[in-house]
């Protein structure tokens, strides 16, 4: 099987990218540009300095810290609602290289040749530094302004870990991941580096990183590289023993006890990895696999591997323009859902020395997977049921509604007739099925993919509308506000906080600003204001906001009008109510009459 087939990269793409990074070690600037056919190359100038892999003004235990959203808006979990973690001296060295010419570069490339492509590339740490960058592309072109824009690749070999699960995951969501490619030789120490804490490779780092800085050639046998290396490793076996524990639902007790008072590294492989052995280059695009294959690759089977494993740890890092010029004599096997350990692909992973528990490790991984797969397809089994309800709740209940000339929000907090029974039934039924969505949502038993699906934004869109509305009508007639408090503090369910985040997330890929964003938020709940207001004093501001937001809200399509403003609607009676001074001056002045 040809490379270009698994990664879409060809030879000499990836052969140029290898070029363009090594010039960027002599580059007077951040990043090193050329030209190559319709190509345009952006290589990032690596650091071999301490403070360039761990910022010495961090203070956590791995050197992580939070992407800022209104930078990078893409980059977070919809469903769990937190920002994604990265490296901080990776991140900085991001944006130290776009405070250089390096955006103005990027545009004059997107603007005056808009078929051309676009490859991030890097080694070392400027492999970490392209794999921001492609992000920061990606937001700022992709996400935050409309138009054709050329895709970028991002070619990185012997590049760190970046980010954390989240970061990975986001990736996927936006069908982002597609677009990285991580070369990696067998014995690389430096992918496997942020597995470790700070604390306990801080003294040799240094150190190690002279000599993994292919400019300064071999320096000899030395201790402190030993002892890197097992402290690294055993950093490394920790985290994919609990990663493997948590795949399998069960594990090592030991472990998971440890697992509870002991920080692991956040770090997670993201995109496409491609390993390099002596004869074959093997795919990889399974973030937990990869985890695996890093920690079990790098195992020794006597006495003898095992005294030289550490430097061949580094001398794999130095060994990538030797990986490029061979790429053509390897055989290439790719592991992933149609390709499984044990069936078929037994030579790639010999070749990867993996033994069996790590072959029954990175199986795991893959049925981990193949398992996120069928809830998927379980849930979108249940559409067909969600659909239907819904069309029962527009077609028949809320006409049925204006029949008696009741709106369907205050006909089914009355709950007088058969028909507002059936609606319960269906609102608790439909809060069912979601509820279970959220919860494989969070616990991350879905493709990463499926949060990203337009089809199921719009439906769970479509049901905040419409079901959202007899919640808070259910949760009054109850009283629950009486006693737990008012419902957008107190009552609010998560179902429909997702649901609303996932509809902004895709308002914003729309090219909508924040401002329109937070004007359109939360329309659904524009009753749970009204109940509010209906118990306090006249509130002239707060009253004056909602008929604002109100108007906005029509607009989008978040609250039903003729339901709103009909003759014996709840909300038109306490508007009546109103001082008469307001409402000459209200917005809403014509639609009461």
């Amino acid at each position: 099987m040809a490379l270009d087939a698994l990664t879409g990269l060809s030879n000499d793409l990836i052969a140029t990218s290898w070029r363009a990074s090594t010039k960027a070690y002599t580059t007077n600037d951040h990043y090193h540009q050329e030209v190559e056919g319709d190509t345009v190359f952006f290589a990032s100038r690596p650091s071999f300095l301490e403070k360039d892999w761990s910022d010495p003004e961090n203070g956590s235990p791995f050197g992580e810290t939070k992407m800022n959203r209104e930078q990078f808006p893409c980059m977070r979990s919809i469903g769990n609602d937190v920002d994604a973690t990265v490296n901080e001296a990776f991140l900085k060295n991001l944006q130290l290289l776009i405070s250089t010419s390096f955006p103005v570069s990027v545009k004059t490339v997107v603007d005056s040749m808009r078929s051309q492509r676009i490859v991030f590339t890097g080694h070392s740490s400027g492999g970490a530094t392209a794999i921001l960058a492609t992000v920061w592309y990606l937001e700022t072109y992709f996400t935050k302004q409309s138009g054709f824009f050329p895709e970028p690749l991002c070619v990185t070999f012997g590049a760190p870990l970046v980010g954390d699960y989240v970061f990975k995951h986001a990736l996927g969501r936006e069908n982002w991941s597609r677009f990285f490619v991580n070369f990696v030789t067998r014995f690389d120490i430096v992918p496997r580096i942020m597995l470790a804490r700070k604390a306990s490779t801080k003294q040799a780092l240094p150190r190690v990183l002279s000599q993994l800085d292919p400019r300064a050639g071999n320096q000899g046998n030395d201790q402190s590289i030993t002892g890197f290396f097992a402290t690294v490793m055993k950093d490394t076996a920790t985290v994919a023993h609990q990663a493997v524990c948590k795949l399998i639902g069960n594990g090592e007790p030991f472990l998971k006890t440890l697992s509870s008072f002991l920080e692991l590294s956040p770090y997670r492989p993201a995109g496409t990895f491609v390993f390099s052995t002596g004869t074959r280059l093997v795919s990889v695009s399974n973030s937990d696999a990869i985890l695996q294959i890093l920690f079990y690759a790098s195992q020794s089977s006597n006495e003898q591997e095992l005294s030289l494993r550490p430097y061949q740890s580094l001398s794999d890092h130095r060994s990538y323009e030797e990986m490029v010029h061979s790429m053509g004599m390897k055989v290439v096997s790719q592991l992933d859902l149609h390709h499984l350990p044990f069936n078929g692909e037994e030579s790639a992973l010999s070749d990867l020395g993996l033994s069996t528990r790590a072959r029954q490790c990175v199986r795991a991984a893959f049925e981990a997977e193949k398992k996120r797969v069928d809830n998927q397809s379980k849930i979108d089994a249940k559409q067909p049921k969600i659909v239907e309800k819904l069309v029962w709740i527009e077609d028949e209940y809320k006409p049925k509604c204006l029949t008696h000339k009741i709106g369907y929000y205050d006909s089914f907090k009355e709950s007088n007739e058969e028909k507002d029974f059936r609606a319960n039934v269906t609102r608790a039924e439909l809060a069912g099925i979601y509820d279970e969505v959220l919860g494989l949502v969070k616990e991350g038993q879905l493709p990463d993919g499926f949060e990203g699906r337009r089809q199921w934004i719009e439906l769970a869109n479509r049901y905040r509308r419409l079901i959202e509305p007899l919640d808070i009508s259910n949760y009054h007639r109850h009283l629950k506000n009486e006693d737990t408090g008012p419902y957008m503090i107190h009552g609010r369910p998560n179902r429909y906080k997702h649901s609303q985040r996932g509809y902004e997330h895709e308002l914003l890929k729309e090219g909508r600003s924040a401002e329109e964003i937070k004007r359109s938020e939360c329309g659904s709940c524009f009753w749970a204001e009204v109940e509010e207001l209906k118990r306090k004093e006249y509130d002239e501001a707060r009253i004056k906001k909602l008929e604002e937001l109100l108007e906005g809200w029509i607009r989008d399509k978040e609250v039903d009008d003729e339901h709103i403003f009909m003759e014996g609607s709840s909300f038109r009676k306490w508007w009546h109510s109103l001082p008469e001074v307001h409402r000459r001056g209200s917005s809403l002045r014509v639609r009461m009459g």
